[in-house]
């Protein structure tokens, strides 16, 4: 079963058809050591599990009247598994706060409590013994493959051999804009007692992105000539270069505390048993990683074209219309998606091509951002308000996106199809209702008739005209065509007046639109593409519904609009699964096959549906 982390996701996940959840709710605290000095520090981690941890309070701590709190962070991760056909979640809060005893003595920290759905949760009771000196328990260890605690290093201990920190970097050549990656790992033989960050490069020349960094050290082994290590990640930062030329990265430095041991033979083991009183103090070393340069090399001129905004990576473009058919002056709404991996989030927005039949305006824009398989990649939405001056058949051209891939170190161009609107000119007659027609005068008949002088019987022949269907119908067919137009202009009026109006009126045409161009990415197999007009759709249509601007908008506040038009819970959880299932593919992709953008699919435009029928203005 393969697990996919991933970091600061916080959505809301429930359990309908295609995705569960794991239904059970527990608290947990530990402390990375029981037995310390009055000097020292200990980090407690309280770890609290479940699903829809998002209103969940934060633990309550006990009276810890012999510690003093001299800091607090805390993390959430949220974990994805994919089995049987299902998909499984999990989310996880950490708590890890720093505590400083101000006695010695032992002391129990009470058990700490949290509530869940109405139900009190409570931790074990911790005991800390508090001695004179350096205490004699080494800190507990990583939970990767190494997990016994190293040994302390003697005093004949070379420490360069047995404790550094290494920057190991994917590349030493790089095009300026082109993503390097820099991993620093921390290798050693001999217990530490704390370790923490000196100094932090500058990265002076780059633009740099964190793409991971520990909370804990997880220990994996690893083998150097012949030597054992404990290694531990500590970060990963993707850095794109702004310089040309030979740049430095100038080194990471770290403090640690070394256990120092007076060892009785030369024979001891690897692994020094931790209850044997051995180690008698630390001694605090700083190690730092070694200078890294990286040739820069500027982007070739042969081939650049002239709109060229600095985009380097692989990039795509889509492009869509809110609507098809409109007036002369009537606002659309074109939305460009920019997506791909490189130094997105630097690009500037596509310029439009000037289009004689439109006024153009910027609208707003939004991102998303992430780290995917070691590379930033993700995604832009620009927004343009276009008003139609000409009416006719028009073409919009959609702006090409010129960028520089270093895979095959040559310019490419991303583009889209025009798009075709056909805007009309006529406007209805308020008096008739109809279109003014013109039409020619038929002279019937020159002469005049002679009228026969003969008596006619005026008797009784059939009911009045008025009373008749045909003349009620004939009569009453222009008033309805009066009120008609008075509300098609006083509609179209608002269209353009009130943008909250507008809005909400096309928000589900616009939502349709965003899922064919889903499923056309689906049947394209570009799956990824197929979730961003899902989650599109779906962000896009409650945003326009209650006239809120879609850039920045999260699940809860999703939960909290539609719970205000009083939508059943079930739909709620609906709209949830989808755009969880679409957070997913973004970070997560392998987890998810063909079927499931189906089923996806399926349910959006069954929400989208039936939302349109439910959020009905009064």
């Amino acid at each position: 079963m393969n697990k996919h982390p991933i970091i600061s996701i916080l959505i809301l996940l429930i359990g309908i058809p295609g995705l569960t959840y794991s239904q059970d709710f527990s608290i947990t605290a530990d402390v990375d050591r029981t037995r310390i000095s009055v000097n020292d520090l200990i980090v407690m981690t309280v770890t609290v599990s479940g699903q829809d941890l998002n209103n969940v309070p934060e633990p309550a701590l006990p009276d810890l009247n012999n510690f003093l709190i001299l800091g607090r962070t805390s993390s959430t991760t949220s974990s994805f598994n994919f089995m049987n056909g299902k998909i499984s979640s999990s989310q996880t809060i950490r708590y890890i706060y720093q505590l400083q005893p101000n006695a010695m003595g032992e002391f129990v920290i009470d058990a700490i409590t949290a509530s869940y759905e109405g139900k009190l949760y409570r931790t074990k009771p911790i005991t800390i013994e508090v001695v004179q000196g350096t205490a004699q328990t080494p800190p507990q260890g990583g939970r990767g493959s190494v997990q016994q605690p190293l040994p302390g290093v003697d005093n004949q201990t070379n420490l360069r051999e047995e404790l550094f920190v290494r920057a190991v970097i994917d590349k030493k050549k790089a095009y300026v804009g082109e993503q390097v990656t820099i991993t620093y790992k921390l290798y050693t033989r001999v217990g530490l007692a704390n370790v923490r960050y000196d100094r932090m490069p500058p990265y002076t020349g780059f633009w740099m992105e964190e793409m991971y960094s520990a909370q804990h050290l997880d220990y994996q082994e690893e083998i150097i000539d012949g030597k054992r290590y404990a290694v531990s990640t500590l970060k990963r930062i993707a850095l794109f270069p702004t310089v040309t030329g030979e740049q430095q990265i100038e080194p990471l430095s770290m403090l640690c505390d070394v256990q120092i041991a007076r060892r009785r033979s030369l024979f001891d083991s690897f692994f020094d048993d931790p209850l044997d009183p051995i180690f008698s103090r630390t001694r605090q070393t700083r190690i730092e990683s070694e200078t890294q340069t990286i040739d820069v090399l500027p982007l070739p001129e042969a081939g650049k074209p002239d709109t060229f905004k600095n985009a380097v990576g692989q990039f795509k473009i889509t492009a869509s219309i809110d609507q098809a058919v409109a007036e002369v002056s009537q606002p659309l709404t074109l939305t460009v998606i920019l997506s791909g991996k490189g130094n997105i989030k630097t690009l500037e927005a596509p310029v439009l091509p000037t289009m004689a039949n439109f006024k153009q305006y910027a609208s707003e824009s939004k991102e998303n951002i992430n780290a995917n398989n070691l590379r930033i990649g993700g995604f832009k939405t620009y927004s343009y308000v276009l008003i139609p001056v000409i009416s006719g058949v028009n073409q919009i051209e959609p702006p090409a996106f010129p960028y520089f891939d270093p895979a095959t170190k040559s310019y490419k161009i991303a583009s889209t199809n025009p798009i075709t609107i056909t805007v009309a000119s006529e406007k209805w007659d308020p008096t008739t209702g109809f279109m003014p027609q013109k039409t020619a005068v038929i002279q019937i008949r020159q002469d005049i008739q002679y009228i026969k002088p003969e008596t006619v019987f005026l008797g009784h022949q059939g009911g009045f005209l008025f009373q008749t269907p045909w003349y009620l119908i004939l009569h009453a067919l222009p008033i309805a065509a009066i009120f008609g137009t008075i509300l098609y202009k006083s509609h179209t009026n608002r269209l353009r007046h009130d943008v909250g109006y507008a809005r909400w009126r096309r928000a589900h045409g616009q939502a349709r639109r965003e899922l064919q161009e889903a499923k056309k990415a689906l049947n394209q197999d570009r799956f990824e593409q197929a979730y961003m007009h899902i989650s599109n759709a779906l962000y896009q249509f409650i945003a326009d519904k209650n006239n809120q601007a879609t850039a920045g908008l999260t699940s809860p506040q999703i939960v909290d609009l539609l719970s205000d038009w009083k939508i059943e819970e079930d739909m709620i959880n609906q709209v949830k699964h989808c755009l969880a299932a679409c957070d997913i593919a973004r970070f997560a992709p392998t987890l998810l096959t063909k079927e499931n953008i189906k089923e996806v699919l399926e349910t959006a435009e069954k929400i989208i549906h039936t939302l349109e029928q439910k959020m009905v203005k009064e």
